[in-house]
């Protein structure tokens, strides 16, 4: 299968190791990796607007494609599958990124490279963005680790544009993986055994149509690593996926923790660096492996920690009418400048409430309560039940790993229509 991550969109010649601008990107690779296929929280009420086109070739339509759609700095968003040569997509209005991948298998080396378009939505008005894919280039080759044909070894090749495709060799150690877009190349192989490991292969600069042929042989005996997961002082019990990236061969393993450590096998001998994703309202980090140094045939142990907190948001939500009773049950929701939802919560028995996030400093936020959504918005108030309205602050700033208190949020009752003739609950304002 290939997958390509997101960002912009011959010879035969052959070099091992990793050039420093291809060892450097690979940190950015991988972290999209971790990153870019995790849907994006949904936005909170907006209309919309539709995007739609052609999708072909220089054969005629396509008929089989993966439209994936991101927002304009490649945050991903969705995917879904498209047939007949054709897409229509409804979308919020705003400035995005759609990218569309041949679903032919990742073998085939006439499969057509993944082509990005950007398209900006309107409101009510319908976009067109037509699409014209065109074959990529192609890496061939054989697999040979220990010595020994390298049945079913994984093939991952690389660019410098934090792209990724992969293939499995077959039981003859041959592979081949078709689908390129243009750009620099390394390649990555891990023996399926996990005993045998080698340096990346560099593949140079490819262009549409280029086939590059190559001999891989991994020729060094594997180690492992044993990492132990720290939150603050406490372990991380969650499971959390994530990747270790040789320091000295740019190649990345990943795998998913377990009891507070995680383990990865098959690696090349040497130091380590860990790409971590957040862990309770831990933000995630990149950094060093502590101890740890792998070497061949061996399991090492070493570990790593999460130090900084996201910001969290606090409040009390209250009767417009009577503020020193609090709601209960209100949903309460944060969103950030962009109109993106953040965190949930509901207030307690006092109205008070308490969101955690992974966030870093920044302004623009709000939180928006929803008298109990459950009810209709029918609450327990001072004076019995009452219709409530949706209230909102304005926008404030959050502080990594400080406490934001927004203070009192007064919910205003329902007009008095609205309110099944409990005159107790009519708001004082006459409405």
């Amino acid at each position: 299968m290939s997958v390509a991550q997101p960002g912009p969109p011959s010879g035969t010649t052959r070099r091992t190791g990793l050039p420093l601008t291809a060892a450097l990107v690979v940190l950015g690779l991988v972290a999209a990796l971790l990153l870019a296929l995790a849907p994006a929280p949904a936005a909170h009420g907006a209309e919309t607007g539709k995007v739609r086109g052609q999708i072909v070739d220089t054969r005629g339509p396509v008929s089989k494609v993966r439209m994936l759609w991101f927002t304009k700095d490649w945050t991903y968003l969705g995917a879904r599958k498209v047939s007949g040569g054709g897409y229509s997509l409804s979308l919020r209005p705003g400035t995005y990124w759609l990218q569309f991948v041949d679903l032919r298998p990742a073998y085939d080396i006439t499969k057509n490279a993944p082509e990005n378009i950007k398209v900006t939505i309107r409101a009510g008005h319908t976009s067109v963005g037509n699409v014209r894919m065109h074959r990529g280039a192609a890496i061939t080759g054989t697999v040979r680790a220990g010595g020994k044909v390298a049945s079913g070894a994984r093939v991952v090749a690389a660019n410098t544009a934090k792209q990724s495709f992969e293939v499995r060799a077959n039981k003859e150690g041959q592979f081949a993986l078709g689908g390129l877009p243009n750009g620099k190349y390394s390649v990555f192989t891990y023996d399926r055994t996990k005993r045998w490991v080698g340096r990346s292969t560099y593949a140079g600069s490819m262009a549409r149509g280029d086939v590059t042929n190559l001999a891989i042989a991994l020729t060094k005996h594997a180690g492992g690593l044993l990492v132990d997961l720290y939150a603050g002082s406490e372990p991380i019990n969650s499971r959390v996926t994530a990747t270790v990236v040789s320091r000295k061969t740019g190649q990345f393993w990943t795998a998913r923790s377990n009891h507070g450590s995680i383990s990865f096998q098959g690696l090349f001998p040497g130091r380590y660096t860990l790409i971590m994703p957040g862990a309770g309202n831990f933000i995630g980090r990149t950094g060093p492996v502590s101890h740890g140094r792998v070497k061949p045939g061996r399991v090492a142990f070493g570990s790593f920690r999460l130090t900084q907190r996201g910001a969290t948001v606090s409040g009390i939500v209250v009767d417009g009418e009577d503020e020193g009773y609090g709601l209960e049950k209100a949903q309460v929701l944060l969103f950030d400048q962009s109109g993106t939802k953040i965190a949930e919560t509901s207030t307690n028995s006092e109205g008070q409430f308490f969101l955690t996030t992974r966030l870093t400093s920044q302004g623009g936020m709000v939180v928006v309560v929803n008298p109990d959504p459950n009810a209709g918005g029918w609450v327990q108030s001072s004076n019995g039940y009452c219709k409530f309205l949706k209230g909102m602050t304005d926008a404030f700033s959050i502080t990594t790993s400080d406490n934001e208190d927004v203070g009192a949020i007064p919910l205003a009752h329902a007009p008095a229509d609205e309110q099944d003739g409990a005159i107790q609950c009519y708001p004082s304002d006459g409405s």
